[in-house]
């Protein structure tokens, strides 16, 4: 509702204010990496009180095979030139584009599989502006690490809240990223960013939210089926001092503990 029906909305070059120690920053994905997987994005959700929404719209089938058979011949053209000139530098990454272009129109052509349109915005929620910005670092940081790149819609930050909100507007243009299904099925969220049990013992701190983390092994099904634990880790990795924690705040709160060497 505070979305819906802010206190206060000013717009700034890079960010709004939505009222007091309420401030967001909108981005959208603009490179993607080469190949995705299930639940790529749910790191994100760790960095804490951000949302992000996917807007999906079914392509023509017609128009897509098309300018599929339109782009595969372009690729086509390209192979055949450099291969007369003698230049292989671009050959291998061309065969992999000829040879992705085929499969799919195929795909497309035999019903086997859909293409859809996908645009991915962001939004960083942050009580005040240099905590805006230290997420901002980290967002960047973690897609980098997964070859994606974001882009802040720059003096179009009213216009980016206005299409995460959920009211079926029209995302904003040029920003789309043609996916089959199974693409599609990736970008979908599906974790919880809450890692914590409402009991425990305490075992530290969410390196990206800095909240307290509580472990209670023996809070039984369905949270977790038995109350097991297996630590692991190269030599001086904190192993044994980490089972002494355990152990010893275990003990603390009246529950059985048992090591097995």
């Amino acid at each position: 509702m505070d979305l819906l029906l802010p206190d206060v909305l000013e717009e700034k070059q890079d960010y709004i204010c939505l009222g007091y120690n309420k401030y967001s920053r909108i981005f959208v994905i603009t490179v993607y990496p080469e190949q995705t997987w299930i639940s790529w994005l749910d790191d994100l959700f760790y960095i804490g009180n951000i949302n992000i929404s996917v807007k999906v719209e079914p392509a023509n089938n017609g128009n897509t095979i098309n300018q599929l058979t339109k782009k595969l011949v372009q690729s086509q053209s390209e192979y055949a030139t450099y291969s007369r000139q003698g230049n292989i530098l671009h050959l291998p990454e061309l065969e992999k584009q000829i040879g992705d272009l085929e499969d799919l129109r195929m795909l497309i052509q035999t019903n086997q599989d859909k293409l859809f349109f996908a645009t991915i915005f962001i939004t960083l929620n942050a009580e005040g502006l240099q905590e805006l910005n230290d997420k901002t670092e980290i967002l960047e940081s973690e897609l980098n690490k997964k070859t994606a790149m974001i882009r802040v819609l720059n003096f179009r930050q009213l216009e980016g809240f206005k299409t995460v909100l959920p009211l079926g507007d029209i995302p904003i243009p040029n920003y789309e990223r043609n996916m089959v299904a199974g693409g599609i099925a990736t970008v979908i969220p599906i974790s919880n960013p809450n890692l914590s049990h409402d009991t425990g013992i305490f075992i530290g701190r969410n390196i990206y939210t800095n909240a307290p983390i509580y472990i209670d092994t023996f809070c039984g099904p369905p949270t977790l089926p038995n109350p097991h634990t297996f630590i692991c880790g190269t030599s001086g990795s904190g192993k044994s001092v980490a089972l002494k924690t355990l152990t010893a705040r275990n003990i603390a709160t009246n529950r059985m503990w048992c090591i097995f060497y």
